[in-house]
C-alpha cells in the first residue's frame, strides 16, 4: 500500500477491497478477511475451560491498515462463540470473556513488534506512538466479511505498565448488529410503562458491560417501530454501538452524532439537539458535570432526556446524579433534577442456567409524589429514600433474584451468589 511522505498509509484504489471506515478519532478500518479464514457468524457453544482459537501462528497483522489476517479471523471466531471482550497485551497471551467467564485463548504470548503492528493497524500510523506518549484511544472496528455482511468493535487501547517497562493493553469488544428486542431481553411489565414519558429524564445505570447501552436501544427501537408513535429522536454516543438509521419506521426518525467524531462532547451535542425540535434526546454517558448539566437543562425544557451512569444500585444512581452536579448550579440543577427524573433502572449480569447470562434489574418509577418528596429531601438523602420507595413501589434487586430463580433462569447457587453481592 502506497505511503505518504509522513509515513502514513495512503487511502486505497478504488477498486481495492479494503473498504474506508470511521471511528471516533482516526478513521475506522474495514477489512474484508479471506474467506478461508472465517465460516459464516453463528452462536457457537464454546467448551469451558478448553477454548483455544484454532487459527494460532497465523500473522497478526502483515501491513498495518492494509492487512491484518491473524486479527481478523480471531476477532471474528471470539464473535461466533459469543465473546464480550477480547484482550491484548505486551508479553501476554490473548484472553477471551465469554458469558462472564475468562478464557485464554492461545499459546503465545504477543510480543512488543506484534503489539505495535496491531496497535497502528487499529489506530493508524501513530497509534504506538501515541500509547508510548502517554495517551490513550477509544475507536471502532469493523471487519466486512462481505458487502452486507460486517462485525464491529469497541476498542480501547492504553499504556499500561510491565516488567520489562512500559507496554500496551488493547480491549475490544463486540457490538451486535442490532440490539435485542425488549421482549427478548426480558424487560419487566414496570418499565414496559414508564419508559416513555413526554419529558424528564430516564437513567440506566450499572457497572462498565451491564448491557445498559443494549436496553436504551431496545427501548429505542421499539419506539422507531410504534404505528402510533412520532418521535424524532436524536443520539450522541461515544461510540455508536447500534446503527438504527436501518430501522424502517412509519412515522419516526432517529438521527445519531459520534463523540467526539461528529461533535466535540456531550454538552455540545445536546447544546446542538435543542435547536432540532427532538422529542427524545439520547445520551451516551452522563460522565461528568458539564453533561450532566446540559443533560438537565434539555429534561426540564420538554424533551425526554435518556441517558447512562455508572452506579450499583438505584439509591447510588441517585449519588452518582447530585455528585455530577457543579458546586456554581448545585441548587438549582438539585431541584430540576428532583421535578424532571421519569424512571431509574438499574441493571446487572448474572450467570445463567444456560451458561449464558441474564440480566436482573431494581428499578424505581418517580411519580408526582415521590418527586415532590425529592424536592422536601437533603440530596445527601436521596439514596436512603429511594431504597426505601424501590422496597416499596418499585423492584429490587433481592426480587429480581427471586423473580429469576422461580423462572428457572438462574440457579439456586447463583441467586445466594447474587443475594450476597447486595450486602
Amino acid at each position: 500500500m502506497a505511503k505518504t511522505e509522513h509515513g502514513s498509509a495512503a487511502p486505497p484504489r478504488p477498486d481495492h477491497p479494503v473498504a474506508r471506515a470511521r471511528s471516533a478519532e482516526p478513521p475506522e478500518r474495514r477489512i474484508i478477511v479471506p474467506p478461508a479464514l472465517v465460516a459464516p457468524v453463528a452462536p457457537v457453544a464454546p467448551e469451558p475451560d478448553t477454548l483455544r482459537w484454532p487459527d494460532q501462528g497465523t500473522h497478526w497483522v502483515t501491513e498495518p491498515r492494509k492487512l491484518a489476517p491473524g486479527l481478523d479471523a480471531l476477532l471474528t471466531w471470539a464473535y461466533r462463540i459469543g465473546a464480550s471482550r477480547i484482550a491484548f497485551k505486551t508479553g501476554r497471551q490473548v484472553w477471551l470473556r465469554v458469558h462472564g467467564r475468562n478464557h485464554c485463548v492461545t499459546d503465545q504470548a504477543v510480543n512488543d513488534a506484534e503489539i505495535g503492528a496491531i496497535t497502528n493497524h487499529l489506530y493508524g500510523a501513530d497509534g504506538t506512538a501515541r500509547l508510548q506518549g502517554g495517551q490513550d484511544f477509544d475507536v471502532s472496528y469493523e471487519v466486512a466479511l462481505s458487502r452486507t455482511e460486517r462485525l464491529r468493535f469497541r476498542i480501547n487501547a492504553a499504556p499500561r505498565r510491565i516488567r520489562r517497562g512500559t507496554g500496551a493493553s488493547i480491549v475490544l469488544r463486540p457490538i451486535p448488529d442490532m440490539p435485542p428486542s425488549l421482549e427478548a431481553q426480558l424487560v419487566e411489565a414496570g418499565i414496559l410503562d414508564a419508559y416513555r414519558p413526554s419529558e424528564g429524564m430516564v437513567i440506566v445505570s450499572g457497572a462498565t458491560g451491564s448491557g445498559k447501552s443494549t436496553l436504551i436501544a431496545g427501548m429505542t427501537v421499539a419506539k422507531l417501530q410504534d404505528p402510533n408513535g412520532h418521535y424524532n429522536i436524536i443520539e450522541g454516543a461515544a461510540p455508536i454501538e447500534f446503527l438504527l438509521d436501518r430501522v424502517k419506521s412509519p412515522h419516526s426518525t432517529i438521527d445519531q452524532s459520534e463523540i467526539p467524531r461528529d461533535l466535540p462532547s456531550f454538552d455540545a451535542f445536546i447544546r446542538n439537539c435543542m435547536r432540532n425540535e427532538p422529542t427524545d434526546i439520547n445520551v451516551g454517558e452522563c460522565r461528568d458535570s458539564v453533561t450532566m448539566s446540559a443533560a438537565v437543562q434539555a429534561a426540564i425544557s420538554g424533551h425526554l432526556l435518556t441517558t447512562t451512569a455508572h452506579a450499583n444500585d438505584v439509591g447510588l444512581t441517585m449519588q452518582r446524579i447530585a455528585s455530577l452536579c457543579p458546586a456554581d448550579e448545585r441548587n438549582n440543577l438539585i431541584s430540576a433534577i428532583a421535578q424532571s427524573l421519569r424512571l431509574v433502572v438499574n441493571q446487572r449480569l448474572a450467570l445463567s442456567t444456560d451458561g449464558k447470562r441474564t440480566a436482573l434489574r431494581e428499578f424505581l418509577v418517580f411519580d408526582r409524589a415521590l418527586r415532590t418528596q425529592l424536592l422536601e429531601t437533603d440530596p445527601t438523602d436521596w439514596p436512603g429514600l429511594t431504597r426505601r420507595a424501590v422496597e416499596e413501589q418499585g423492584q429490587s434487586y433481592a426480587q429480581a433474584i427471586r423473580i429469576a430463580l422461580e423462572a428457572g433462569r438462574i440457579s439456586e447457587d447463583e441467586a445466594r451468589r447474587q443475594q450476597r453481592s447486595l450486602g
